[in-house]
């Protein structure tokens, strides 16, 4: 062992580098599930601590913009499922490919017109369009970390970019996401 390299994230690497390189894929699907549960168990805790006081009103777009909205979720939605596995692997190329284009938006940036983007900059609510920078940029800094194949930090991006996603959904899509649903008044209990 090099001196320096102690800790559960030095040893993850070792494992995933031994492992990996014997065809030991059990062992890339374990951590890849443990960094998923603690992705939403970290979410899960962002989100309480906001309060029911943050929980907002679902988005009013017009039927086409919303549209376009969704479309950009899936999308998204299909990105964020290929981060864990690359991470796990190792796939750095992937990995930054993925996060820079969640960065540079899938859809929105492209298909908006003129007049379309306007509509859109007016009606979000400005705690959406905060959450929604900062996940754009928790996602360049994501691909910034795949550059560098530093495990640790894509790991804690990918955490954050899970953070972001579950906040915005129980602000904004509760519909979407009933699982998301206001704290009761009297508090979280077991």
């Amino acid at each position: 062992m090099k001196y320096g390299q102690v800790g559960l994230m030095a040893n993850i690497r070792r494992g995933l580098a031994r492992n990996h390189t014997a065809g030991n894929y059990p062992m890339i699907r374990i951590i890849t599930i443990c960094m998923l549960l603690l992705s939403m168990v970290i979410a899960a805790t962002a989100i309480r601590a906001e309060g029911p006081e943050q929980h907002a009103e679902a988005l009013k777009l017009s039927p086409e913009l919303m549209g376009l909205l969704q479309a950009e979720m899936r999308e998204i939605s299909i990105g964020i499922q290929r981060v864990p596995v690359a991470i796990a692997e190792g796939d750095w190329k992937i990995l930054a490919q993925t996060g820079e284009s969640i960065r540079a938006s899938y859809i929105m940036n492209k298909a908006l017109t003129k007049e379309q983007a306007e509509t859109l900059e007016s009606s979000l609510p400005e705690r959406f369009k905060q959450i929604d920078s900062d996940f754009h940029n928790r996602a360049g800094a994501l691909a910034h970390a795949a550059e560098a194949k530093d495990f640790e930090l894509a790991s804690y991006h990918y955490s954050r970019l899970l953070e972001s996603c579950a906040q915005c959904h129980a602000l904004y899509a509760q519909t979407r996401f009933p699982g998301f649903g206001p704290v009761e008044a009297h508090g979280h209990q077991h």
